[in-house]
């Protein structure tokens, strides 16, 4: 089968996958979009926690699927990170979080791949983006990359999608990249909201995040100083 046929079946199985289950959901729980809407961009943490834990068990699942639209449609899953930890425990908050983002960074990642890969990479063909984007497409990078708590999703799936990394290397720097970045996430939302009680700790791990992105700003910037003076001809 043609590559061209090959996508076009990929969307119409990616709509009819889409439609069954947007009618499942709104036929079993017809207020579901509208009350998570809402209260996601209500910002009400509370509600939408007291929301989710209406489903009981299903929860786990309500909240990883929640975390899986949220990356495959690049929205923002920082609300719903903040609330796993206090909903569910710290533990399981990290789990369950944990495995959605896996989730839905890689079906975006495929998605990326099937539809969108060869029309930007042609786009890009010879030009100096392109070229960067191959040289730094390494494991390491990309695994750095997904440890930045709160660092946009979005933004490092587009870029494992027009590179050259395999979608075995993509895995793998997921799976661990993830884990510093949901942790700081998910234990920063839980002790903000339980922040009476757990305030030095959020405070000390503010402190530690931002302290280690000012190392990492100056380490960059010392390295790229160093590597100019190391190429200026002596006089």
């Amino acid at each position: 089968m043609a590559d061209s046929h090959k996508k076009y079946l990929g969307i119409v199985i990616l709509i009819v996958l889409a439609a069954i289950s947007y009618f499942a959901v709104k036929t079993y729980y017809p207020e579901f979009y509208n009350v998570v809407a809402h209260l996601t961009l209500a910002g009400d943490v509370e509600g939408l926690s007291a929301y989710i834990s209406s489903f009981g068990y299903g929860a786990f699942s309500v909240s990883i699927l929640l975390l899986v639209f949220c990356n495959v449609f690049a929205i923002p899953t920082i609300p719903f990170l903040t609330i796993n930890g206090a909903l569910f425990g710290l533990i399981p908050g990290l789990i369950i979080s944990w495995i959605g983002e896996v989730i839905g960074i890689e079906i975006s990642f495929h998605l990326g791949r099937l539809f969108f890969r060869d029309e930007f990479r042609r786009f890009l063909e010879g030009r100096k983006q392109i070229r960067l984007l191959d040289r730094y497409a390494t494991v390491k990078r990309m695994t750095i990359g997904r440890a930045i708590p709160y660092a946009p999703n979005i933004l490092f799936t587009a870029i494992a999608v027009l590179t050259k990394l395999t979608p075995r290397e993509h895995l793998r720097a997921t799976i661990i990249g993830k884990i510093p970045s949901v942790a700081v996430e998910v234990i920063l939302g839980h002790d903000l909201i339980y922040f009476q009680e757990y305030g030095v700790r959020f405070v000390a791990l503010f402190v530690l995040v931002i302290g280690a992105y000012v190392t990492h700003r100056w380490w960059r910037a010392w390295r790229k100083s160093r590597k100019v003076s190391e190429n200026e001809p002596n006089e």
